[in-house]
């Protein structure tokens, strides 16, 4: 059983993609902890769904109390940082091997913008391919080595609401995939599987027939 684990400063959409396909019992991972720097969506949801959590002060003044919340769980196998902050080198020496980030954008277009902001700065750039990026952590900020990127044309007649679902549902089969490049020590099938007009690099290694609309209208309205 692979364990994950979250650091989150925002709503959770990712958090509540990767456990709504936890209970799908498709995939051999669980979510063990949501820790945040303040009362978030993230927090509510974990609540809701009995996910153990914590909030806890993180900032220049006080590092320490995030780094030994996280050294209590020494089990778990990946740890995803959606947390609004710089991690210091402390985590990072230690925590290394285990953190990886999703990035709205595909880098290093775009580093360092949080969230869906990279989304309203490609539109006004007019950038042709749009898409996300899971990353491992390292010192340079959103420059660790990446671990799968997912892309599609821009259709920028869309509205702003459909483009972002897009970007964010190919953004969470995006680490999916990514959780899956470092647990699974299988070789990838060779069949490349496909999502709307989804491009993934490395293919993805699912069959994503489960991912209806009615799945993403679920998860938006959790």
């Amino acid at each position: 059983m692979v364990k994950i684990g979250f650091l989150a400063s925002g709503n959770g959409g990712t958090l509540k993609f990767l456990h709504l396909v936890q209970q799908m019992e498709v995939y051999n991972y669980s979510i063990q902890f949501v820790i945040a720097d303040r009362n978030c969506g993230a927090i509510e949801y974990a609540n809701k769904n009995d996910i153990p959590n914590d909030i806890i002060e993180y900032n220049k003044t006080n590092r320490q109390d995030l780094f030994d919340s996280l050294s209590e769980f020494e089990d778990v196998d990946i740890i995803i940082t959606n947390i609004h902050k710089v991690l210091d080198n402390k985590i990072l020496e230690v925590f290394s091997s285990r953190l990886i980030n999703l990035h709205y954008s595909l880098l290093p277009a775009y580093g360092g913008v949080i969230g869906m902001k990279t989304v309203d700065k490609a539109r006004i750039d007019n950038i042709m391919f749009i898409g996300a990026t899971c990353h491992e952590v390292s010192e340079i900020l959103d420059g660790g080595k990446i671990i799968c990127q997912s892309c599609f044309p821009a259709d920028w007649r869309l509205s702003d609401e459909e483009i972002k679902d897009l970007v964010f549902q190919s953004a969470n089969l995006c680490i999916l995939n990514s959780i899956l490049i470092r647990t699974e020590s299988t070789t990838f099938s060779i069949k490349n599987y496909s999502y709307k007009k989804f491009i993934f690099n490395p293919i993805l290694n699912f069959t994503t027939e489960e991912f209806t609309e009615e799945f993403w209208f679920k998860l938006k309205n959790e």
